[in-house]
Formats: structure tokens, C-alpha cells, sequence
């Protein structure tokens, strides 16, 4: 029933709530004509107005920026908002009803049998490096336990991720694997069972999913997922979301194995034959997006987005759903049941509220929790028992008191014995209890969380983490050590700091968001990290022992949230960074920062550099080109006719007028171009790429064929004929967001980092990919001696005149030439391994040499 006129609430909606554009981006994105560049502009100019030296003020900057950088590759040229599962659909993945595809669609098909590996990280392999508060392995949104009966070693585990999907255990949380690959990145809200399940029959009960991000709202909802075999594999119901709906799911309540509720935009959904068909249990008549819910005996209770609260005593009777709370803001609201039935709610300021069942009432009970802070509803949980009160928020507080006072017994910022409670990861998305009266659980940014309160007064109960092998890591950018197949390497993460390993173990690096990552081609000791206010720091150790650097370290003025910064392919002292400008860093002499005036203005957005050349785009479409490591620059036009934005560029190091550029959004076969010449003219080589969002474009270096890859949203694509035919590279990878890829040429491999599963990697060895051109040339050249000190020799099979290029380990050119008699001195290189091409018009043939 509706209790307010349309009219009334859209205005109390737009007046009070969306009256601050920096707090309220998010719901002002799901309106129609929404446009990114007025909110993004508008919320900026705000907070530009805020003392972001508070803590709450900074973080909401900060979830304001990722919120902004998720956009910025998908939205359309227009500012509008497509829906955030687009991709999945222009794959094929999911049907126009938002249903999935069990066959694959020839557009995902791969002609290379090599699998992907999965490097990690896990929290087994991470040394916290000194770090108190350390980070873990990632967000989740929900939680499953299907208890053994007297083993909790047994227990059967899910657990859901925004970006990285549904993962398993069958062992109470010892190990996991990963169980919904084909749509990895759609976003998981809610896990649900028939009540009373156990591991002795699991297998035969359904098990439901609520798809979406509902606490972050980036990923829209596919509706709900269901799985017969024990949640091995997943299947859509009825209940599905198309591309125009733009839906948002929250939680699902189940009451038997073919009887569920699940919230959604505008109806509390009901489904009586195990979600084949779905009817609307309730409807109040506008946008509520129905939310958390709660369940006792009969009752039901669901809270909206808008701070509504709407309640049942019978949910066999639609007719008794009623609304309990009229809100006429953004409010969204935990909640939750104690022993006895009674329903509370926590709202976004944190103030607790008891429902009075007589009266369809709540009171407030207790004091606001001090510091509380739920991010706008981002991170909201509460527990209500006889013995003790929690609440779940950015960080975590309890009472004994009925929330009279509150102690901060979860410290997302704990430092020392010395501080208040115990170390849990920051930002609780949900609660719940465990078998004893003070034990419970929590996902949160970090993971799973166990947590046991030996007394209802303990102020520092006992944390146990559970998901360390759940690889649901949220990457921005990656680095590897290309000098050797040591498998060292940096990892930038959203909300999980950074990651560098060395020697087979992972060193935590402080840096809050790790945005920017690099290493030293010729000293892997030597690394460096880059935060979201654009500091880049550095290390001599590879982080070892150095929880922030060796204490060298610059800013990039201007910098976005995510910012380039490229290493200089023939002079690892040199970085380029972008922010308002293009920045060389100096790392000679300390670290030392220098605009090299570009002419680039507005927001750099892409630095591609091989020699002493360099190559930059802005958020302007913009290309400027530098022969001389930026100290004159020119313009290169780009692509006519492309509205979208340019997400990438990189180019041919043996010939610099051979560029190749990557466009975000959703414009069907415009996702990268190609030049031969340097920009006067452009060619598509597009093809058959799915209409899926292109993040980067990087060219494999020095080959006899040109090697072409694209990290996309749903894994890594390459072509070897000029674009003339894509395919997706190799098998067993999910599909899940690319960010970052980089190419291992000494072990002829090509790493990813991924938004939501960590880091993968596979060989790209030319055999690997469908050609074997150079295994027939073996015999025509003879490299000698190798490997060498001073002078390296190329005997050929023929009188034919040959040229040579060697290229460093990150395809960087340092020397070439003709092949003579008289050899190749190569006394003034660093010890390392180059490759060293040799051809002609007709042949060309690359070959691994190590200088001592």
C-alpha cells in the first residue's frame, strides 16, 4: 500500500537527500538522464570544501574517487550510465533477460590450449612486514555455513565477493575454491539454504544467491542464481534483470526449499516453486529498494535504501505486509532478531532501534556509538543478544548495556596491545552467530572473519580469519621482476594496501589503496608503490623489512585517484608519472620529480615509454609523442570519429610510427586502433572483440610477428595476423575485470591483475600461440658464446645480409645494427638476459642471450 503521494516523496527524495551530491553520487546515477561528468564535477567542487584531514571526510573522498574510477572506462560519451553488467550481456554470457548462457558464445572462444595459473596472493604466503593493522585478501558481502554435526572442520563454507564471485569449503575454511567463473565480476549480495540444512544432505537442498553489490551499489543484480549439486555450479531462476531494468537486489529469506523472499527495487519478491516463477509479495508503489531482512517464526522484516522499514507477522498472508517506517531520506538501516524475537534496527547515524510489535512502532534504545561511522550505509551489521549488543561498522563496537556505552572491541585501525580491542579488518557488510552464545561471524573489506568473546565484557575477543585462500583481491595495477623467473612481483590493491614479493613471499606494503607499482629491470630491490593521493614511494629492499619505503619518495601533482606511472624501458631511473601533466621521477639521486611539459592538459590518463621515447594520452582524447624522453613533444592525431575515451596506448619500439590506442565504453567494433604512421592515418583492427570494455592494449616487443593483447573486463584477448581476428588468451581464467598486464619476457609470459582474483599468469611463447615460425630458423643462426661477457657473435647459415636488435628485459631497444664478422661488443650492458632479433626482409628469428 502507498502511503504518500508520488509527488511528495520524489521531492523530499531530491531536497533532502541529493541536496549533498558528495554523499548521495551513487542513487543520483540511477536517475534517469543521470550524467557522470555533472555528478563527478559537482562532488568534487564539495569536497574541495571539507577538511579531508578528518578521517570521515577522507574516506568518503575515497570511496567518492574508486566510485568515480569504476565509471570512467564504462560510462557512454554522453555521461550516461549504462548498466555495470553490460559486458556479460554483449559477450554472450547472459541472455537480453539477463539469464546464463551454459554454452559459450564463439566470441569467448580461445584457440590456445595453455591454462592460466593463479600466483596469489594468499595470507599464508603474506609476511605483514610489521604491519599492525595488515591486509588481507579482500571484500565480501556474504556468508553460508552449512554446520557438520560435530566437526567444524567439516563445515561447508560459501562465501560471496563484489568482483571475484562464489567460493567453497568443504572443510571449514582450510581451503576454497572458486565456483561461479562464468560471471565472476556480477557481484554476490546474499548465500541462503533451506533452514535447518546440514553437510549430511546439503547436496540435495537448493542453494539461492541475491546477485549484485548492494552496499556498494557497483555492480548491478542478474536476479537470483540457484544451485541443485551442493553449490558446485549455479543456474538463473525465474527472476532475472535485463539490461534496461538496472536493478538492485538485497537479501533473500528462505523459508523452505521452494518458498524464498528477496528484496528488489521496487517489490519484496516471492517465489512458491523453488523460484521458478516469481510474484510481488509486497509493493508500496515507488522506489524502495528493499534491502536487509531478517526472519522469526512468521515474521519478516525488510529495510530499504530510503530508511523505510516494512514488515510482516505472517508472510503466508501477502496482505499483511505493511510499512512500518515512512522515511523520506537516504537512510539505509541493519538489522536484525535476538533470542526472544524481537526486531532491531541500526541507522545510518547509529542509533539502534527496537520494534514494539503492538504498535508497528520503534523506540530508540541507547546512545549512539561514538565514532560510528557506516559510510553512508556502505558498511552496516548489527547483532542483538541476551548477553551482548555489537555493532558492525567501519570499525566494530560492542555493549553489555543495551547500548548505553559502547567499546571498540574491532579495531580496523588497532596498533598495539595498548589499543582498544582486537584487529579486524576495517568496514563490516554483515554479522551473524555462530554454535556458542558470544561467538559470531563477519565479512568484511578484509574477508571471514570468526570472532569469540570468551566473556560478554571481553574487550579483545578472538579473531579468527577464514578466507586466506579465498584470492578475491582487488588489483589496480602489477608489477613484475623481468630479470628473472623468480616470480617477484608488486601488487596495488583497492582497499588491501600492496603487495611485493620476494623470494616466494608477499611483503605488506602500507599504502592504503595501492593504486601504481614498479620495479628496477636491473635491481629488483628496488620497487616502488603509489597511493590514491598520488604519492610514489620507494624501496631498496623490495619492501623487505620496509613497511613504507625506504623514506625516498615524491607526489605527482594533480594526480587522479588512479594515475599512470611507466619505468623508462633503457634507464630504470626514470619514471614517468601522470596527473596534470606528464612528470618525469628522478631516481638517480634520491627521488626528485619534474614537469616535462607535455602540453597535456586536464588529467593524464595513459604513459606507454620504450627507449627515449614516450608516449602519453589525456581524458581529452589528446596524444602526445616525445623522441627525447620528454623534452620535446608532438602531437599525434588520434582515430577520426571516436567519441569514447582513450583507455591506453603503447607502440612499436623498432619502429615509433607504429601506435596502437584502446577505447572505454560500449561503441561495437571501436576498441582499438592502429597507425603505421604515426597518426596520419588509422586503421580499426577491432573485429570480432566483443562489445566489452577494453582497459589496455600492450604489444609484445621484438617478435617475427606482431603480438597483440587486450586486457578487457572479461579476461585477456590477442590476435597474431594485425587484428584481422581476436581470441581470448588461453583457458581456466574467470571472467572478471583485467586491469593491468604485463609481459615476463624472460620467461615468455604474460601476467594479469585483476579487480576481484588476484594475480594469473601464462606463457606467451610464440609455439603457445598458434605459430612456430622460429623453431625453423634454429639452424640458420648460430649465437655464440652464450652467454657471453664482451663480444657475441651471430654466424648465418647464408650470405644473406642481416640486421640485429637487442632488446632488454622489458622489450626495451640498447643496441642495433648490422651482423658482421667483428661481433657485437656488449661490455657497456648490465648483467642481465636480452633478446637479440635478427632478420632481414624475409627472415626474422629472436633469441634469448645472457650477458655475465
Amino acid at each position: 500500500m502507498m502511503k504518500k503521494s508520488l509527488i511528495i516523496f520524489f521531492l523530499g527524495i531530491t531536497i533532502t537527500c541529493f541536496s549533498q551530491v558528495s554523499k548521495n553520487y551513487k542513487e543520483l546515477s540511477k536517475k534517469n538522464h543521470a550524467n557522470y561528468y555533472e555528478i563527478t564535477s559537482k562532488a568534487r567542487a564539495e569536497f574541495k570544501t571539507k577538511d579531508l584531514t578528518i578521517l570521515k571526510n577522507k574516506k568518503e573522498k575515497k570511496r567518492f574517487d574508486r566510485w568515480a574510477y569504476y565509471w570512467e572506462n564504462r560510462i557512454n560519451p554522453n555521461g550516461t550510465f549504462p548498466n555495470e553488467n553490460t559486458d556479460y550481456f554483449n559477450a554472450g554470457i547472459l541472455d537480453s533477460q539477463g539469464k546464463i548462457i551454459n554454452k559459450k558464445n564463439t566470441s569467448l572462444k580461445s584457440s590456445t590450449a595453455q591454462n592460466w595459473t593463479n600466483i596469489g596472493p594468499e595470507q599464508s604466503d603474506i609476511n605483514n612486514n610489521g604491519y599492525s593493522n595488515y591486509p588481507q585478501m579482500g571484500r565480501l558481502n556474504a556468508f553460508l555455513r552449512i554446520k557438520h554435526p560435530t566437526d567444524s572442520n567439516q563445515d561447508v563454507l560459501f562465501v560471496g565477493a563484489p568482483n571475484g564471485g562464489i567460493w567453497k569449503s568443504t572443510d571449514g575454511g582450510t581451503n576454497w575454491s572458486p565456483k561461479l567463473d562464468m560471471v565472476a565480476g556480477i557481484g554476490v549480495t546474499d548465500i541462503e539454504t533451506v533452514p535447518g540444512t546440514t553437510t549430511a544432505n546439503y547436496t540435495s537442498q537448493p542453494i539461492y544467491v541475491s546477485t549484485g553489490d548492494y552496499d556498494a551499489s557497483h555492480v548491478k543484480s542478474i536476479g537470483v542464481l540457484k544451485s541443485t549439486d551442493g553449490g558446485e555450479t549455479f543456474s538463473s531462476t525465474g527472476l532475472t534483470s535485463n539490461l534496461s531494468n538496472q536493478a538492485t537486489l538485497g537479501d533473500l529469506i528462505v523459508i523452505d526449499a521452494n518458498t524464498i523472499f528477496v528484496g528488489e527495487t521496487y517489490n519484496i519478491k516471492k517465489t512458491t516453486n523453488g523460484g521458478t516463477t516469481w510474484t510481488n509479495a509486497f509493493s508500496p508503489g515507488y522506489n524502495a529498494t528493499f534491502g536487509r531482512a531478517v526472519r522469526n517464526g512468521t515474521e519478516i522484516m525488510f529495510t530499504g535504501i530510503f530508511g523505510d522499514v516494512y514488515y510482516t507477522s505472517d508472510y503466508n498472508t501477502d496482505s499483511n505486509w505493511t510499512t512500518v517506517v515512512n522515511a523520506v531520506s537516504y537512510n539505509k538501516a541493519a538489522v536484525t532478531t535476538d533470542q526472544n524475537g524481537d526486531f532491531y534496527i541500526q541507522v545510518m547515524d547509529g542509533q539502534v532501534k527496537k520494534f514494539d510489535k503492538t504498535n508497528n512502532t520503534f523506540s530508540n534504545i541507547g546512545n549512539i556509538p561514538s565514532e560510528y561511522n557506516s559510510q553512508g550505509g556502505y558498511n552496516q551489521a548489527l547483532l542483538v543478544t541476551n548477553d551482548i549488543m555489537i555493532t558492525g561498522e567501519f570499525n566494530g563496537q560492542s555493549s553489555t548495556n543495551n547500548g548505553t556505552s559502547w567499546t571498540k572491541s574491532l579495531n580496523g585501525y588497532w596498533s598495539n596491545a595498548g589499543d582498544p580491542g582486537t584487529y579486524i579488518h576495517s568496514d563490516h557488510h554483515r554479522m551473524g552467530k555462530l554454535d556458542g552464545a558470544l561467538e559470531f561471524w563477519s565479512v568484511n573489506d578484509g574477508g571471514l572473519d570468526y570472532i569469540n568473546y570468551n566473556t560478554a565484557s571481553n574487550t579483545k575477543p578472538t579473531i579468527s580469519y577464514k578466507s586466506g585462500k579465498v584470492k578475491v583481491t582487488q588489483s589496480y595495477s602489477i608489477a613484475i621482476n623481468p630479470k628473472a623467473n623468480d616470480g617477484a612481483a608488486v601488487m596495488a590493491n583497492q582497499d588491501n594496501d600492496a603487495f611485493s614479493k620476494k623470494n616466494g613471499t608477499w611483503y605488506a606494503v602500507a599504502m592504503g589503496d595501492g593504486i601504481q607499482s614498479a620495479i628496477n629491470y636491473n635491481n629488483p630491490d628496488i620497487r616502488y608503490a603509489g597511493n590514491q593521493n598520488g604519492y610514489v614511494v620507494q624501496t631498496d629492499t623490495g619492501f623487505q623489512g620496509q613497511l613504507q619505503g625506504n623514506g625516498k619518495f615524491v607526489q605527482v601533482p594533480g594526480a587522479s585517484f588512479y594515475f599512470p606511472l611507466e619505468m623508462h624501458k633503457t634507464n630504470p631511473n626514470i619514471l614517468y608519472g601522470g596527473g596534470d601533466e606528464v612528470y618525469k621521477l628522478d631516481a638517480s639521486d634520491g627521488l626528485t620529480i619534474a614537469t616535462t611539459n607535455s602540453g597535456l592538459t586536464g588529467t593524464i590518463k595513459s604513459i606507454a615509454t620504450h627507449g627515449n621515447s614516450v608516449i602519453a594520452s589525456n581524458n581529452s582524447n589528446s596524444i602526445k609523442f616525445s623522441s627525447d624522453q620528454g623534452g620535446t613533444w608532438t602531437s599525434i592525431s588520434p582515430p577520426i570519429g571516436q567519441t569514447n575515451n582513450i583507455t591506453s596506448v603503447d607502440y612499436d619500439a623498432s619502429n615509433n610510427n607504429i601506435i596502437y590506442v584502446s577505447y572505454s565504453g560500449y561503441s561495437a567494433g571501436n576498441k582499438v586502433f592502429k597507425t603505421t604512421d604515426g597518426g596520419a592515418n588509422w586503421t580499426n583492427i577491432s573485429s570480432n572483440l566483443p562489445n566489452i570494455v577494453v582497459n589496455e592494449v600492450l604489444l609484445k616487443q621484438g617478435q617475427s610477428a606482431e603480438y597483440l593483447f587486450a586486457a578487457t573486463a572479461l579476461g585477456v584477448y590477442f590476435t597474431q595476423n594485425g587484428g584481422t581476428s581476436w581470441n581470448r588468451l588461453g583457458q581456466g581464467f574467470p571472467y572478471v575485470d583485467v586491469k593491468d598486464i604485463e609481459i615476463h619476457y624472460t620467461a615468455d609470459k604474460l601476467v594479469a591483475g585483476t579487480f576481484g582474483r588476484g594475480m594469473w599468469e601464462i606463457s606467451v611463447a610464440n609455439n603457445t600461440l598458434g605459430t612456430n615460425d622460429a623453431v625453423s630458423l634454429e639452424d640458420k643462426f648460430l649465437f655464440y658464446p652464450n652467454p657471453v661477457k664482451n663480444n657475441l657473435f651471430i654466424k648465418t647459415a647464408d650470405d644473406n645480409s642481416y640486421n640485429y636488435m637487442i632488446y632488454n628485459v622489458v622489450g626495451g631497444i640498447v643496441k642495433e645494427g648490422k651482423v658482421n664478422s667483428t661481433g657485437i661488443d656488449l661490455s657497456d650492458l648490465a648483467k642481465n638476459i636480452y633478446m637479440v632479433r635478427v632478420y632481414n626482409s624475409k627472415t626474422s628469428l629472436t633469441k634469448k642471450v645472457i650477458i655475465e
